[in-house]
């Protein structure tokens, strides 16, 4: 062997060990940022997730019955909260199997919770809105010395150490609280899935979604497990279950309920923390207002600054689209919805509202500005390192139909010294629509592209009548008014051919859930709202 031969032999094996110690040493450092798991996994409630071998007794007086129908029955002591509580958790062990809505039930809490209110309507002493109704929070928000875990193993062990505010807005009511509600791994899709609960699925079609990231409460709302659930909406997180479930979903208007309602929106600076709120889904309108207001009681201030609502259809001017058209390009929608959506609008102009075909502006850029929040919001404490693999997926699925370039600029450098130019964006857009909604008091348009979809855990495109579309194309129409801060209403239409729910959303002017919710009310008999399930 000649002497230059052993000298590259040498070189190269000192070549190839260096490049595996590196290998080595990004290894240990890559598994060294990874967050570890808090906790051992909990031991999850069988009875939630398997057939019951034999029923419970449920007579039916109360499941279905909404929480202003309860609120009377306990208030004028035609029945107690105790016995409505004992039905309810008997029918969600019946049931929940076939949807895994609820995650946890807190059956003695809510049994000892419901004796309590049942003792205080005995002494005559004043009651909530909600008093001795049952309620379903979204495991998103904190019940003192419940599983807190977001269905995520890095969370998996972690036990609230205090109600967020939601919680105890409704408490403070007298709420009775049922138990809590799936929800995806970390809150982050428009599925319901994840790596501690079974998969949610939709009461209408076993196969499909129920939409996420409310997916569990809005499963259970539609099924009769309770009358109201309390979500929270980043992304079209209330709305799209709502819709997918033939539901009412209320996304308030954003800062209303400071700290996102109590739901701890993040790491980092508070400065940061936008776009995530809360809300309730409810089956009816009234029970939307009742929960509505149960919540903003405590926020008086906040409570204050709202619109005052109109009070005939005559008075209102609203604007409709069925597609959203940005350049050349625009978001598809099925035709069932857009079906749906001109007869409703066609019968809103029978009835004396003011109907015009409209859009607001710059569709495309408040697309992109609800992508920048949400980094800055989730991504400012995530070492940079694992940025990089997530912008690597992000680019991966982009279709360059909207310009992402800031975004994954800002994405790998979340630098603080932009932000405040980002927020004199954001308020320019939100300004923009709030002027479009001077000249109507709502805009009506579509909550999604489809109906629910088939469960798809690997985000592959989705078929929009014979077209496929990209997985995240299908629910770009809520999040522009996450970026803008706007409130919007679901509202329920009825089902298509498939047996599927259709829904719209009604957006208004920032503060004007009041107004939201009053419009819907009189329109109400104009569509045909909620339809249970057969799998009820």
């Amino acid at each position: 062997m000649s002497i230059t031969f052993r000298r590259v032999l040498k070189w190269s094996g000192v070549t190839i060990a260096v490049l595996v110690l590196i290998a080595i040493g990004l290894g240990i450092y890559v598994y060294s940022i990874i967050p570890k798991p808090i906790g051992d996994k909990p031991t999850l409630q069988a009875e939630l997730f398997n057939k019951p071998s034999t029923e419970l007794p449920v007579a039916g007086k109360f499941i279905y019955k909404s929480a202003a129908e309860l609120a009377a029955m306990i208030r004028n002591k035609q029945a107690t909260s105790t016995e409505i509580v004992q039905e309810h958790i008997n029918y969600i062990k019946n049931n929940n199997y076939k949807t895994n809505a609820f995650v946890w039930l807190f059956e003695q809490d809510a049994l000892d919770a419901a004796k309590k209110a049942d003792e205080k309507v005995a002494r005559s002493e004043p009651l909530g809105l909600l008093h001795g109704v049952p309620v379903s929070i979204k495991e998103e928000f904190a019940v003192k010395g419940k599983p807190f875990t977001w269905n995520s193993e890095m969370f998996q062990g972690v036990v609230a150490p205090q109600n967020s505010g939601i919680v105890d807005a409704m408490i403070n009511e007298g709420a009775i609280i049922l138990g809590t509600t799936n929800v995806p791994k970390m809150l982050f899709d428009v599925q319901t899935f994840g790596e501690i609960y079974p998969t949610a699925n939709n009461p209408y079609d076993l196969t499909r979604t129920p939409g996420g990231s409310t997916g569990g409460g809005a499963a259970g709302v539609a099924l009769g497990f309770s009358p109201i659930a309390v979500g929270g909406d980043f992304g079209g997180s209330i709305r799209i279950p709502a819709a997918n479930c033939g539901l009412y979903g209320l996304k308030t208007t954003d800062g209303s309920m400071t700290e996102f309602g109590g739901s701890p929106g993040g790491p980092g600076n508070p400065k940061y923390h936008r776009m995530m709120v809360t809300g309730p889904i409810a089956r009816t309108v009234d029970d939307i207002d009742l929960a509505w207001n149960a919540m903003i009681n405590k926020w008086p201030d906040q409570k204050a600054k709202m619109l005052e609502a109109k009070g005939e259809l005559k008075d209102y001017k609203v604007a409709y689209l069925d597609e959203w058209k940005f350049g050349s390009d625009k978001i598809i929608v099925s035709k069932d919805i857009k079906d749906k959506l001109k007869a409703f609008v066609d019968v809103l102009g029978t009835n004396n509202v003011s109907v015009t075909n409209d859009q607001p502006a710059d569709y495309d850029k408040m697309v992109a500005m609800h992508r920048m929040l949400a980094i800055y919001t989730m991504f400012e404490k995530v070492p940079w390192l694992l940025r990089q693999l997530v912008i690597r997926d992000f680019k991966k699925a982009d279709n360059h139909r909207i310009d992402m370039s800031e975004v994954f600029d800002r994405m790998s450098d979340i630098d603080p010294a932009k932000y405040d130019d980002i927020l004199k964006r954001h308020d320019a857009l939100r300004d923009q629509l709030e002027s479009f909604l001077t000249k109507y008091d709502f805009l009506i348009l579509p909550v999604a592209s489809t109906a629910a979809i088939k469960h798809n855990p690997e985000h592959t495109p989705i078929s929009v009548d014979g077209t496929n579309v990209d997985y995240w194309d299908n629910f770009l129409y809520p999040v522009v008014f996450n970026a803008t801060g706007h409130p919007a209403l679901t509202v329920p239409l009825g089902l298509n051919s498939e047996g599927l729910p259709i829904a719209v959303q009604i957006v208004g002017p920032m503060n004007s859930e009041r107004r939201l919710i009053k419009f819907a009310k009189l329109i109400e008999p104009l569509h045909e709202g909620f339809v249970k399930p057969k799998a009820s």
